[in-house]
């Protein structure tokens, strides 16, 4: 099957252009043809290797350095240009260049998009993903799937652990389970791990929520019956966020067994940072990450590494697969036995450790993903 991925977010790295690493190369695997629909002069991170179709209706409209009435003006940009791109992507499904196309992250407002463009009457089934709905947005995304629900080429698949739609009546809705994000330059994901002391590893895009600072004072605080060391990296896109980072490196760059690293990290420099360390710690305490997924979560399940988490951070994940440790509280004392439990874990069980992150892998297989979408 001819399946383009109908891409407009501009990522650097992370999560979307992953994402779009997966479904190219799942897609290829199974025997599929994929192929991009993007908006004109659309600036691809990632050569992903297959054919791209160009859309009318201008280039992708960001709120990079906008002040907040400037991203009243850019929003209304980006809806009549989302509606643009669309009609163009119709355009080409109907002169027969794909047999399905794939949105692969969207909100309700690409729904209402979908219904003021032609592309909802679609000559090709349309599958658009969303990467979890949250109580708040629930409604709103019910009301428009349920505007769309009489156009029949047209598919909503949510990535969640969770059923919050099974009173909603929606027969148009489909319930996915996320995918593991994996090692692209060592595929193997190596789980052997030089002598030293075991590392504790906080990646990726850091913000307040990401609660750094407690879970810093009780790693200093904390005892542990062999040497441990905690990696820090963070990346930070907002002022305020670098400040707060910078801060922390200061204040704490004098105990010997923390490394910070403020850099962004991409490609193989992020894939051997992550393969370094034992074990990965996501202490969020947002209660946004219930409904949805953590991709850190499950890039160190991908990455076949066990994990400390926050309670709020997909907890059914745990609760099917012990594959780590949870953090019950943000209180110092709770911070560090969790802590403890897991340097026990990687000390005394690592078979069980082991079987359990490679039921997950199987579990959240790409495999899974693209047969639940095509």
């Amino acid at each position: 099957m001819r399946v383009a991925i109908l891409e407009s977010i501009i990522m650097p790295a992370g999560h979307e252009v992953e994402f779009d690493r997966i479904l190219v190369n799942e897609m290829k695997r199974q025997g599929h043809d994929p192929m991009f629909f993007v908006p004109e002069n659309f600036p691809f991170k990632v050569d992903y290797g297959v054919p791209i179709h160009e859309l009318q209706g201008g280039e992708v409209v960001t709120y990079a350095g906008a002040t907040w009435y400037q991203k009243i003006w850019r929003s209304l940009q980006r809806e009549k240009r989302r509606i643009a791109w669309f009609n163009s992507a119709y355009e080409l499904a109907k002169q027969g260049a794909c047999d399905a196309i794939i949105i692969p992250t969207a909100t309700y407002r690409y729904i209402k998009s979908l219904l003021r463009s032609e592309l909802k009457n679609s000559p090709v089934p349309i599958h658009i993903i969303f990467h979890g709905i949250n109580p708040k947005e629930q409604p709103k995304f019910e009301k428009q799937a349920r505007r769309i629900q009489s156009y029949k080429n047209v598919n909503l698949h949510v990535i969640t652990l969770r059923n919050d739609f099974a009173n909603s009546g929606l027969t148009n809705v489909q319930l996915v389970a996320p995918p593991v994000f994996k090692p692209v330059f060592d595929e193997m994901g190596s789980l052997e791990r030089d002598e030293g002391p075991l590392r504790i590893g906080f990646f990726g895009q850091f913000r307040k929520e990401k609660n750094l600072e407690p879970f810093i004072q009780a790693f200093i605080h904390a005892k542990f019956a062999v040497p441990v060391e905690l990696v820090v990296q963070g990346a930070t896109a907002k002022p305020e966020d670098t400040a707060l980072f910078n801060s922390l490196v200061e204040k704490y760059k004098h105990i010997p067994n923390i490394v910070f690293r403020h850099e962004n990290l991409i490609g193989k420099d992020w894939e051997d940072a992550l393969l370094s360390v034992d074990a990965i710690a996501m202490p969020y305490a947002a209660e946004r990450y219930r409904y949805h997924w953590g991709a850190m979560l499950f890039t160190a399940i991908g990455y076949n590494k066990p994990v400390l988490v926050s309670p709020e951070l997909n907890p059914e994940v745990l609760a099917q697969f012990p594959i780590g440790c949870v953090i019950q509280s943000l209180e110092e004392t709770d911070i560090i036995h969790a802590m403890q439990e897991l340097v026990v874990l990687l000390s005394t069980k690592q078979e069980q450790t082991k079987v359990a992150l490679e039921q997950a892998n199987d579990t959240y297989s790409h495999e899974i993903l693209i047969r639940a979408i095509l």
